[in-house]
């Protein structure tokens, strides 16, 4: 029975293997995608694990929002940042790659105070692109649809606005705030209060091809107990603070 099924993995990474694959990718948002560089830690990981199966990736950037329908419609063979909420089915998407630590940003001067997700609909709040799906229904509701509520793929955009205390609130995840924030006043997060007042997001990589995603898969799992893994994270600073529920 294991050599049928060390066979059949064979087998399986054979056929998926020495394609060279369109991958949808959302704007830059360091340290995960830098587009313009090319690398980030979910592109370095993911060229990493599909180089392992014998393919090369070529990324397409993209706003976000557009992810989920280029990959229905065949237009791309891979696409980063899928959650199960976005439209796309269960069975073509992957186990979790990345899980982003999304919280909400203020200026310590503005004395914004926020217990709770609902706290925010008195302020005005940008976040980033889709997340009035991705951050689940109490923010749709209780924010996502106020008048003072605005989503934008470029977040150094977000970021900026808040420090330049043009908005009240930005909601995004703590890794891209800290990585872009930094570049803009080196004692940044001494300047800022962080809520957090979300549940971690993991996110999933939407495949064309079921078999490919199968390999992904495995090979992901493989590649996570890697020294290399480890070194990546810690090349890109991703830090990945424990989760306390508010």
């Amino acid at each position: 029975m294991r050599g049928t099924l060390i066979l059949g993995c064979l087998l399986l990474s054979f056929m998926t293997r020495g394609e060279s694959l369109v991958m949808g990718v959302g704007w830059t948002k360091p340290p995960y995608v830098i587009a313009d560089q090319e690398r980030g830690f979910e592109l370095d990981l993911i060229r990493a694990v599909l180089g392992n199966l014998g393919h090369k990736v070529n990324p397409v950037y993209v706003p976000f929002g557009r992810s989920a329908s280029m990959l229905t419609y065949g237009q791309v063979d891979l696409v980063l940042n899928m959650t199960e909420q976005l439209p796309v089915p269960p069975e073509q998407l992957s186990q979790v790659y990345v899980t982003y630590r999304n919280v909400a940003v203020s200026l310590k001067v503005s004395r914004v105070n926020l217990q709770r997700i609902g706290d925010m609909q008195n302020y005005s709040v940008v976040a980033f692109q889709n997340a009035g799906i991705v951050l689940g229904q109490d923010f749709a509701d209780n924010v996502a649809g106020n008048k003072f509520y605005t989503e934008l793929p470029d977040q150094s955009k977000q970021v900026k606005m808040l420090m330049e205390g043009r908005v009240d609130i930005i909601v995004l995840d703590i890794n891209i705030f800290r990585h872009i924030a930094r570049k803009i006043s080196e004692d940044a997060m001494e300047l800022v209060d962080v809520h957090w007042l979300f549940p971690p997001t993991d996110y999933r990589v939407g495949f064309k091809d079921k078999a490919l995603l199968s390999a992904f898969n495995m090979a992901l799992t493989e590649y996570r107990q890697s020294d290399e893994y480890f070194s990546l994270m810690e090349a890109y600073d991703i830090w990945q603070p424990q989760y306390v529920k508010p």
